[in-house]
Parts: structure tokens; C-alpha cells; sequence
């Protein structure tokens, strides 16, 4: 008596086990009438037959370099497979242990008393042929009406973001999950690392999705480009499909700093401030941390050249203590920053953008504006109703406003949520003082455009002019290089046509 192994397989979740069971009884159907033994059953569910990444599948083929059963029963044979390069190709696999594969409902190339059937080796290819294009031409189908549900802007399935929900079959902002989000990526973007935010999280109780943040949770959705507004699918992006979180500046500038982080990994014990910010001046190779041990056993950290640190310069270039180094960075731009003119500037542009943020909530104005009308709209119904003017349309529409009006209601609160209370000059001026040594990364990577290291000096160069004239420089000479660039003034918020550098002399 021949032996044989049942495999079956159904493709998708809408299936069900009697799918597996309808196969299984006519396997053992056909086993029965051909005096066929049925010694093993490989099943896999939900699972498609495109390629043969299937457990069971695999297990079969496994168990056939040893078992003794002489074929693989299947009910059709896109239960094999609907790739036909794959099938081929394991069909061979169970040739070389000299197995076969037959089908209880088709006719197949081989017979298990090793005969051959001539029409079988054509009609076995042909169901396989059907079979894959059957596949190609639903998967087709299904790429097809995904698209067109992606262009319309619906959410076409899968895992939702934290930060948002879905409510018929549309994206929301979960504006209570989105400020997370967004402190997230602030931040990160001041040079915050991971496991310091993560800390900052936990220690607020602060849950991601009912439980406990941890890093993997913070590193996905610092790079989930749907909170930029953009979802990217096959390479077509959509912009309809997810409202956007975090401003296009703040995303890109978190996307550079994970990209530097990623060439150059940063210690999770020590955080280097001018990291990615500093050279040699000797040589012009990137200044790299280092880490050392005193004769006492104490760990000593180091900037260091790293020309010099690899030996693929001959620079001289000291090793400067990160201390030391940080120290006099921080003091020469809190002392820049600190000279009266700066201050003035400084605080007299954040009161202009805070005036502009409270003259201009335009979003606050035009829904309050359509609330009003929805209001005199339910007003005139209401009036109309209590002169005894009644009717079914009447109530129709006066259940829609109302609904209207509660949906107003909910977006009115959400923007007023993101107001500000005006805050006087004074308490800007005193807050900003007291902020410059509180942030250090802050300064640094939104001031500091370069800081070069030279054994006797060190030249900082400034996103931005800090003062106007070297005269009120207390002490620190400003100059421009030799070539002329166009060079934003973040204070100001105007272009001008020169770097500013603060040299201090060592």
C-alpha cells in the first residue's frame, strides 16, 4: 500500500477551517478509493500560496529527507502553490527524496505507481498558470482599490499611529497622544536623548497605548513620517490621509539629528554638547569623544582629534578635557547672549510673534464664525416652532444643526486649547535669563553652527550676528571669513551677508 501526506491550506482570514476541513475530506476521499495510506497532515492557515514562506509547507519538504511516505495529497494543486518558479522548484525537492506531488480533484504529470501521464504534465501547468494569474489579477484588484481609497484620503487598515484614531474609516488627531508626540520630537530636536525622554515620560505616567513607553516606542515614532503629514506607499506619497502633527522643519531637523546619531553613536551615560558641531583646526577632521581611566581609576572624558585618534593625520591637535571645552563654549554664548543689545532684540521679537500668534488664530475665527450661523439658524427654527409652525423637515433639520453645532463646539475647544496667555515683556526677558544655562543643547544647536579647535584658540562660529559691532562684544572679537554667504539671523528673523565668529584665546 502507498503512503502519503495531506497538505492543505487556506489563504486569508475570510476563510474558514471548514475550508480545511472540506479539503482534508476529500483528500481522504480519494485516498480511500486508491488504496492510498494516509500517514501525516500539514496545515497552514492563512496563508497564501504566492510564495512558500509558509511553516507547515516548509516542515512537509523537511520531513520528506527522511519520512517514508511516497507522495504529497493536496485537493488542487494551487494548494501547493500559485508561483509557478516556486512550485517547480519544490516539486524537485521532492523528487530528489523521491516523493510526488498528486491532487485528489486534478489531474497531475505523475502517478504513483511511477508511470506518467502525458495530457497531466500539460494540464498540471496549465492549473498552476491559472492559478498565478488568478493571484496577480486580485492582487491587482485589491493594490487598485486601496489607491483609490488612499487618493480619497481614507485609511485603508493596518496599525494606527499613537497620536491619532480613526473613526469611519477616517484619520483624527488625538490631540491629548499628539502633544506627546510632539514633545517627543522638541525634545529630541534640542538634542534630548532617548532614554533621558523616555525617563521624562515614564516619571509623568505618561502610557503609550495603555502601558509603559519604552525606547522602541520613541525611536518609531520619531521616524513615522505620517506625523509630517506624508504617507508614502509603492513609492506614491499621500498628503490627504494623515493631518499633519509636527511642522515639516521640525521633522526634517529630527530626521538630520538621527541621521548624525546614526553615524556617530552617541554614549547613553555621558552627552557630548558639541558633538557633530566641532573640528580640528589643524588638520579639519571631525572632534571625536574620548574616554580615559586616571592612575586612581576615575573616568576622565575627552575631546579628541580624530585624525590624530586614528592615526591618519600628523596632527598635534591637544586633547582638550569636555569640561573645560564645554565650559568655555557655554560662557562665551551666554555672555554674547547676555549683552543688553541681544537681550532687547531677542525679547522684543518673541513679544512680535507672540502679538502675531494672538491677532492671527484665523482657524479660532472661522469656526467661531460658522458656529454663529449654525446658532441663528437654530434660533429661526426654534422661533418658528414657538409661532406653532411646525413639520417633519422642520425637526430633520433642526436635528442636523444641533449635531452640527456639537461638532463646532468640540473643534472651538480644541483650538482655543492651543492659545496662549499673553505673557509681558518682563517675565519673557526674566524667563530668558534664566533659560540659557538651563538648555545648553538648545543654544548649541540653534546658534552654534561650527566650533574649530586650534591648540591656542577656539573660533565659535554663530548661526546668526549676536552683536552689531565688535565694540559690544565685552571682550570676544566678532570678524567675518574671507567669503561672503547669505546667512539667516534666526534672532532677527532677517538675511544677512556675513558668519559671525567669537574667538576666545586659550
Amino acid at each position: 500500500m502507498k503512503t502519503a501526506a495531506i497538505y492543505a491550506r487556506y489563504s486569508s482570514n475570510s476563510q474558514t477551517e471548514q475550508s480545511i476541513e472540506g479539503q482534508l475530506d476529500v483528500c481522504n476521499k480519494y485516498a480511500k478509493n486508491n488504496d492510498i495510506q494516509v500517514v501525516a497532515t500539514y496545515i497552514d492557515r492563512a496563508m497564501t500560496g504566492t510564495n512558500d514562506n509558509r511553516p507547515d509547507f516548509q516542515q512537509m519538504l523537511k520531513d520528506s529527507e527522511k519520512s517514508s511516505w511516497d507522495a504529497v495529497l493536496v485537493y488542487a494543486l494551487d494548494r501547493f502553490g500559485r508561483n509557478s518558479i516556486e512550485v517547480a522548484i519544490n516539486k524537485q525537492k521532492l523528487k530528489k527524496t523521491g516523493k510526488i506531488l498528486i491532487s485528489a480533484t486534478q489531474r497531475t504529470s505523475d502517478n504513483l505507481d511511477g508511470t506518467k501521464n502525458l495530457d497531466g504534465i500539460l494540464l498540471e501547468n496549465v492549473y498552476i498558470g491559472i492559478a498565478e494569474y488568478y493571484s496577480a489579477e486580485l492582487s491587482q484588484k485589491v493594490l487598485r482599490g486601496l489607491n483609490e481609497n488612499r487618493k480619497k484620503g481614507l485609511f485603508c487598515g493596518g496599525g494606527v499611529p499613537y497620536g491619532y484614531r480613526v473613526e469611519n474609516k477616517r484619520v483624527y488627531v488625538d490631540e491629548d497622544a499628539a502633544e506627546i508626540v510632539r514633545y517627543i520630537y522638541e525634545r529630541y530636536s534640542i538634542g534630548v536623548t532617548v532614554p533621558q525622554i523616555l525617563k521624562e515620560l515614564n516619571a509623568r505616567n505618561i502610557l503609550f497605548k495603555g502601558r509603559e513607553f519604552n525606547s522602541g516606542h520613541i525611536y518609531k515614532i520619531l521616524s513615522n513620517e505620517r506625523y509630517s503629514g506624508k504617507y508614502t506607499v509603492h513609492g506614491e506619497t499621500y498628503t490627504n490621509t494623515f493631518p499633519q502633527i509636527v511642522s515639516d522643519e521640525l521633522f526634517d531637523r529630527v530626521a538630520q539629528i538621527a541621521k548624525k546619531n546614526l553615524r556617530c553613536k552617541r554614549s547613553v551615560e555621558v552627552v557630548y554638547l558639541l558633538k557633530n558641531k566641532i573640528k580640528c583646526g589643524h588638520c579639519g577632521m571631525p572632534i571625536t569623544a574620548e574616554t580615559g581611566t586616571s592612575r586612581h581609576g576615575k573616568t576622565i572624558h575627552y575631546y579628541k582629534c580624530s585624525g590624530r585618534k586614528r592615526n591618519i593625520t600628523d596632527c598635534d591637535l591637544i586633547v582638550v578635557r569636555k569640561e573645560t571645552l564645554e565650559k568655555i563654549v557655554m560662557d562665551a554664548i551666554i555672555n554674547a547672549l547676555s549683552e543688553p543689545n541681544a537681550i532687547s532684540k531677542i525679547v522684543d521679537h518673541i513679544y512680535q510673534v507672540q502679538e502675531q500668534i494672538l491677532n492671527e488664530q484665523k482657524e479660532l475665527k472661522l469656526l467661531q464664525s460658522e458656529k454663529q450661523k449654525i446658532d441663528l439658524a437654530i434660533d429661526n427654527i426654534m422661533s418658528a416652532i414657538e409661532r406653532g409652525v411646525m413639520s417633519n423637515n422642520a425637526i430633520r433639520r433642526l436635528n442636523e444643526l444641533e449635531e452640527q453645532q456639537l461638532e463646532y463646539e468640540k473643534k472651538i475647544a480644541i483650538e482655543k486649547s492651543k492659545t496662549i496667555d499673553p505673557i509681558p515683556k518682563a517675565e519673557i526677558a526674566n524667563y530668558y535669563k534664566s533659560a540659557l544655562k538651563l538648555e545648553p543643547l538648545l543654544l548649541i544647536n540653534y546658534l552654534v553652527d561650527e566650533i574649530i579647535l586650534y591648540n591656542d584658540r577656539i573660533e565659535i562660529c554663530f548661526t546668526s550676528p549676536i552683536t552689531k559691532s565688535p565694540d559690544d562684544c565685552q571682550g570676544f572679537l566678532l570678524y567675518s571669513n574671507s567669503t561672503t554667504i547669505s546667512c539667516y539671523d534666526k534672532i532677527t528673523g532677517i538675511f544677512v551677508n556675513e558668519p559671525f565668529y567669537c574667538i576666545v584665546k586659550l
